[in-house]
């Protein structure tokens, strides 16, 4: 009895040393409840991309045939990554830098995906501002991109009504641009909706080589968003994990609200016929499957730091097995309700034109705010429909970007003593640095910069390095039966071990890097619409690609050559057990100023 409580004691004065060290360097902030972090990492997958990419890219490659190779690659290789990146940053309970230290080769991964990151926090605010003037505008009595008798319209203007009532005498085309339009069938005609994003949104230039002057208000939207933005986040997780329950949750009322109204909209059944129905000899095309599988990554977020740093939040026993499952649930969900809801929209606006629903189908942009608005135009009370709709593009988009910043910081905060003392005044800075180049993306080139940083900062080819890398440097490096280990440790035993080891360790590696091979070998020069970048854009665009996974080989050459240097054991580069309370190895729990003296009492007793 006596060994007993000396051994207390101990412990007890040890845990008091522990905490004052633990208070110095600052205590790593937790979510108060589990589902603060459901919330947090749904409203960072669940996106943009489910709105305005998943449909057209479905559209695009088969209708319902899309669905087949988007759901093999996500049971493959999406949600087994999603585990893989939530219980790292929950067992090490650290920032990214401590996360990928478990493999100190591979440390580089960290650099990689906050540079995916950066990337990020720098195009999503500019969709928020074109989306902010969109909304702003909804509220007029009528909608501006509605009608020909605007300002910033030309003579070759013509409403969707005067569209649809000449539809059979005219050869129209919705995207005709008056820069462009020798390119086109009929010069004559361009819509409403086109000029009024073309010409009063954009602003736009000849080329990325007329950058133009700053348009004033989209300037005064980024400036008030990110200013949103700082005061929604300025505390950090405990300000998010308010404002992400009514941002992560709004956009899905939203849009069941806009499918409910386009399945009842004359001509939708046209829409959902294009939208689903398969055509299966799509599937012997390469690109179809490199199409789903980049839509998969971009969807879940992963290859990205937002799950291992916001999982780093949980506490040790979380059931972070549960929400990736949930987490890979929702995302084609919801994905697959945005597809019904734009595409009965679409439908209907086909109908309403006498056209074909391939006439006024877009991606990205061209969808968001082309397409979708003209619908919004036809519908009845077309100003409450049009601010659902954008509405819900900035909630999602806010989500994601809270997501990103969060782990920017974390990141900053983890490895810098400054940072966490003073993150307020970093945060701030951090956020006008980003507002100042971000002010390259609304002057009157400014889409051609966002599409470089859109198309190859957030995706391409470098997503599937990084998720490679991943992929063999737990499974192969660490190992994975001592990684399964610290699993068990922190959730129990759970079934599906051998898919996880399988996708892990074969399936996940072996698709990335051939896609990867494939993505690189294949692409095509980059355009919007029909302009063509010139090659030093070109060679700018592989450039920002490259600036992500480069630091992945040049940081495993710099830890190699140290450890020759030092005469050190190689085996070190491979593996090395956390020291915190997600550790592998009980006696080393000791040592985490989070760690609860009677815990250990009652282990040795």
């Amino acid at each position: 009895m006596g060994q007993k409580q000396t051994c207390k004691v101990t412990l007890n004065q040890r845990s008091q040393k522990q905490q004052k060290v633990g208070e110095s360097q600052g205590k790593r902030a937790e979510w108060k409840k589990s589902y603060d972090f459901i919330f947090a990492v749904i409203g960072s997958s669940v996106g943009l991309g489910n709105v305005w990419r998943f449909p057209y890219l479905c559209f695009k490659n088969g209708g319902g045939a899309f669905l087949i190779p988007y759901m093999i690659f996500a049971l493959c290789v999406a949600i087994p990554m999603v585990i893989l990146e939530t219980s790292i940053g929950q067992r090490v309970r650290k920032g990214i830098v401590q996360s990928w230290g478990i493999v100190p080769v591979f440390k580089g991964l960290a650099v990689a995906q906050c540079m995916i990151a950066v990337y990020s926090c720098l195009t999503y605010p500019v969709i928020l501002v074109w989306a902010s003037k969109y909304l702003v505008s909804s509220f007029s009595s009528t909608l501006p991109w509605s009608t020909c008798n605007n300002s910033w319209n030309t003579a070759q203007c013509v409403t969707p009504l005067a569209i649809g009532q000449n539809a059979s005498a005219l050869d129209f085309n919705l995207t005709t641009f008056p820069r462009n339009k020798s390119l086109h069938k009929s010069p004559n005609i361009t819509s409403a909706t086109t000029e009024y994003f073309v010409r009063e949104v954009l602003h736009l230039s000849a080329s990325i080589e007329e950058p133009g002057k700053i348009v004033p208000d989209l300037a005064c939207y980024l400036f008030a968003m990110w200013v949103i933005l700082y005061f929604c986040m300025f505390n950090g997780i405990q300000c998010m994990a308010k404002v992400v329950y009514v941002t992560a949750s709004l956009p899905f009322v939203l849009i069941l609200i806009i499918l409910v109204r386009g399945v009842t909209l004359e001509g939708a059944s046209e829409g959902l016929y294009y939208y689903l129905v398969p055509d299966l000899n799509k599937l012997k095309d390469p690109e179809v499957w490199i199409s789903a599988s980049t839509q998969v990554l971009y969807s879940y977020s992963v290859a990205t730091p937002e799950l291992i740093t916001l999982a780093s939040f949980n506490k040790r026993n979380n059931n972070f097995w549960r929400n990736s499952f949930l987490i890979g649930i929702l995302n084609p969900v919801v994905s697959f309700a945005s597809g019904f809801a734009v595409f009965s929209t679409l439908g209907y606006m086909a109908n309403y034109q006498n056209t074909t629903v391939e006439e006024v189908v877009k991606s990205g942009p061209g969808l968001a705010f082309i397409a979708y608005p003209e619908t919004m135009s036809l519908l009845p009370i077309p100003q409450m429909w049009s601010v659902f709709f954008f509405l819900t593009i900035i909630l999602l988009g806010i989500d994601t970007q809270f997501a990103s910043l969060e782990s920017l910081m974390a990141f900053l905060q983890d490895n810098i003593k400054f940072v966490h003392t003073h993150h307020k005044i970093v945060r701030a800075l951090m956020y006008a640095t980003m507002m100042l180049i971000g002010l390259s993306m609304v002057d009157e080139g400014g889409v051609y910069v966002f599409e470089i940083f859109n198309n190859y900062g957030m995706g391409g080819w470098s997503l599937f390095i990084i998720v490679t890398c991943e992929s063999v440097a737990i499974a192969w490096l660490f190992g994975f039966e001592k990684y399964w280990n610290g699993v068990v440790d922190m959730i129990g035993e759970r079934r599906g071990k051998l898919w996880i080891k399988i996708s892990w360790k074969y399936v996940t590696p072996v698709s990335c890097s051939g896609m990867a091979i494939y993505y690189f070998c294949n692409s095509e020069p980059l355009k919007y619409e029909d302009f063509v970048y010139p090659t030093w854009a070109q060679c700018l665009a592989q450039m920002v690609a490259i600036s992500s996974i480069s630091v992945i080989p040049i940081y495993a050459l710099y830890r190699i050559v140290r450890v020759w240097r030092t005469d050190q054991n190689y085996k070190k580069l491979f593996r090395k057990d956390p020291t915190t309370p997600g550790g592998d190895i009980m006696t080393k729990r000791r040592d985490s100023p989070d760690f609860e003296p009677e815990e250990l009492a009652i282990e040795l007793i």
